[in-house]
């Protein structure tokens, strides 16, 4: 059965998932503004995602730990290390598109890990990725117009409790990934660009 959830207004399926797709672009449009914003960083597009999936649980009436997000985001490997290694270029025309793409895109793979209960193994989520990731790109542009883009979805200046080790140990499993991933979205980028 479809899940349903009648508190804070929602009446049916299909108003949890234009509410999480809000969320989703909200989240997107913001990382538009923070991955170009000197001094701000990579700290603050980690916190915007946090806070995407914080409230993308909540509108599920799923209450996930700091802890289970942070699961998720590094779960995400190379997709997060990815968005992390973008941020360090300054050049705006590739950030921009880029931030907006990989947030819509791990939003829209949190609301479907979500939705289908939390499960453990998100290899399943990758198409899911994949295709929002390009919806996102296409997207960026009308993405970053929206009006939430200056709205934080939270504290951004909230540092999270990440065991620095093991974050090292997954940037350096994952980098070759990360590479690809990025050679791969700055070409789609520089394509579009012409």
């Amino acid at each position: 059965m479809a899940e349903e959830r009648i508190t804070d207004g929602y009446r049916d399926c299909a108003d949890v998932e234009w509410e999480a797709e809000k969320i989703c672009r909200w989240a997107a449009a913001r990382a538009g503004v923070i991955v170009v914003a000197p001094l701000i960083g990579t700290m603050t597009l980690m916190a915007n995602e946090v806070y995407m999936i914080t409230r993308l649980a909540e509108l599920r009436g799923i209450k996930l730990s700091e802890s289970a997000v942070l699961g998720l985001l590094g779960s995400l490997g190379a997709t997060f290390v990815g968005q992390t290694l973008v941020t360090l270029i300054p050049f705006a025309p590739v950030q921009i598109p880029v931030g907006i793409s990989v947030t819509y895109a791990v939003g829209k793979v949190a609301n479907a890990w979500l939705k289908a209960g939390r499960p453990e193994d998100i290899a399943a989520f990758k198409e899911v990725y994949d295709e929002a990731k390009a919806e996102g790109m296409k997207k960026f542009k009308e993405f970053s117009k929206l009006d939430c883009k200056d709205e934080p979805l939270g504290d951004e200046s909230k540092r999270f409790n990440i065991d620095s080790q093991e974050v090292f140990d997954s940037v350096t499993r994952k980098a070759d990934e990360a590479e690809y991933k990025l050679s791969d979205a700055v070409r789609k980028v520089g394509d579009k660009l012409k």
